[in-house]
């Protein structure tokens, strides 16, 4: 197992889906109700041409005027249904992970004799990310909030069993180990992952903001938690990594914005580190040039060097790999667009066009993030290089997977709040071209080779919980934003409205 897994390596498609028969009852029906409440209108009336007849008002009054369906809206109304379908199913895949011991499976895989093989293992983050999908699901209306509160309940009483053997083994700060085995649990890994301790504590802080019951235990569990002692204070940047064996950080630190942006949020957030860490954090690296003067700005007395670069016609804060998860993950819980519309307001929009542009211009299809290679059941990265600073090959960092772009769906649906009609013509390629991709009960598989057509027959929890996250605010308008929002927003939002991304004049 290695840590890089959550780590970043460092050290409109036009056109509608089919509509579904229901979607085309659904409004057939609504057209024979609305006919069946029209008042007939006279026979000199309905020989009257447009001009004679009275204004639309009058018309509307005497139930002569049926309005017309917006296309706009149709089309948008009909994409969510879709998504509705895709939701579903993934929740019951989710719930394929959660056997009824200490913790969730990291991975679940379909053999070939029907049956359901699955890890006896899982990391950290993964009791964070199945936490907001147990949100996402009582915000979808998927399961009710005692179900919600039952499948919690235990992760509180693993996660302080966790603590207190991490603890004991010399673990800093009440953090956690990156590794655990699912039943007991017991740690399971001698190393302390900066971001996968921060993606746990989320889990904590979404409990405490969503279940007044649990409130006072996850609280008391995330106060043990400090993420100061992670900090490297001569460059304000967090560790990767603590190694309990050596009881010595790594040598490398969270100095990009990538997907471990997230661990400063939430010690920003719950109050751990000042605001001012946050733009410790190098937008564009010095080894790569900060050469012009205009891109330097100030904030919270940290001189930031500002920088965005393009593909096609978009303009974007690259990350480190160039894959979806660094950009987008951390859009799941914190509503960034919101909170820095002059940085991810202008940025994420941009970021998600540029790769369905470079999907498209390349492969035919896009999507690309760390995921399962599909012929081995490994793991790698990939990535679209245009779009990142080190930049991950579409073919897999792994050169083992070098066979052909590898998509994954949950980097498709990441995005799906920017890009919905891309991000759902995109599956429905998927799903035409490569059958095995999909299937009604439980959804999308990890990730498909569409060079040689070879599908991934597992999923990893973390990757479905990231495309369901994203879904959930899809449908609910940011619902799973709103826990963490509140949280935040005293401490973290007014750092974040101040930045402003360099763009050309």
């Amino acid at each position: 197992m290695n840590p890089s897994r959550f780590l970043p390596r460092r050290l409109r498609v036009p056109g509608l889906l089919a509509l579904s028969a229901a979607a085309i009852a659904g409004w057939a029906a609504m057209a024979t109700v609305a006919g069946s409440m029209s008042t007939p209108v006279p026979e000199d009336r309905r020989r009257a041409t447009p001009a004679a007849l009275p204004d639309p008002a009058w018309r509307r009054r005497q139930g002569a005027f049926t309005p017309v369906p917006d296309p706009a809206q149709r089309q948008a109304e009909v994409e969510r249904q879709q998504v509705r379908v895709y939701a579903e199913a993934m929740w019951n895949a989710i719930q394929q992970f959660d056997t009824g011991k200490a913790l969730p499976s990291d991975k679940l895989c379909f053999e070939d004799d029907g049956s359901l093989s699955r890890t006896d293992y899982t990391f950290i983050a993964n009791i964070g990310a199945f936490v907001w999908s147990v949100l996402g699901a009582r915000e979808l209306g998927l399961i009710g909030e005692e179900a919600a509160r039952q499948k919690l309940l235990p992760l509180l009483d693993a996660i302080a069993t966790l603590q207190d053997q991490a603890a004991a083994a010399g673990a800093p700060g009440g953090m956690l180990a990156w590794a655990a085995k699912v039943d007991g649990p017991r740690i399971d890994n001698g190393t302390i992952s900066s971001v996968d301790n921060a993606w746990l504590a989320a889990g904590l802080a979404l409990i405490a903001e969503s279940s007044p019951a649990l409130k006072p235990r996850a609280e008391a569990l995330l106060a043990k938690m400090d993420f100061a002692t992670l900090l490297n204070a001569d460059k304000g940047q967090f560790y990767n990594n603590y190694d309990l064996g050596s009881r010595a950080f790594s040598g490398g630190t969270y100095d990009l914005m990538t997907e471990g942006r997230f661990i400063s949020y939430l010690a920003i957030g719950e109050g751990h580190v000042p605001a001012s860490q946050y733009f410790r954090v190098e937008r564009w690296p010095w080894w790569r040039g900060q050469d012009n003067p205009a891109q330097f700005r100030q904030y919270e007395g940290v001189r930031v060097y500002e920088h965005t670069v393009t593909y096609g016609a978009h303009r974007f804060l690259p990350n480190w790999g160039g894959s979806m998860f660094e950009t987008f993950l951390p859009f799941v819980l914190i509503p960034e667009t919101q909170w820095a519309p002059e940085a991810w307001g202008r940025s994420h929009p941009q970021m998600a066009a540029a790769h369905v542009r470079y999907g498209l211009d390349n492969f035919g299809y896009w999507g690309f993030s760390p995921a399962m290679i599909p012929a081995t059941r490994g793991y790698t990265e990939y990535g679209a290089p245009p779009l990142g600073i080190g930049g991950y090959s579409p073919l897999g960092q792994d050169e083992g997977a070098r066979a052909g772009a590898v998509v994954t769906p949950h980097a498709v649906f990441l995005p799906i709040e920017l890009e919905p009609t891309a991000a759902l013509a995109n599956l429905q390629k998927l799903r035409q071209h490569f059958p095995g991709v999909y299937d009604e009960r439980y959804g999308f598989r990890d990730s498909v080779d569409v060079g040689t057509g070879t599908v991934s027959q597992c999923m990893l929890l973390l990757d479905q919980a990231m495309a369901f996250g994203a879904m959930t605010n899809y449908l609910t308008d940011g619902g799973l934003r709103r826990y963490l929002g509140n949280r935040y927003a005293a401490r973290l939002r007014p750092a974040m409205a101040q930045e402003v991304f360099w763009y050309p004049q």
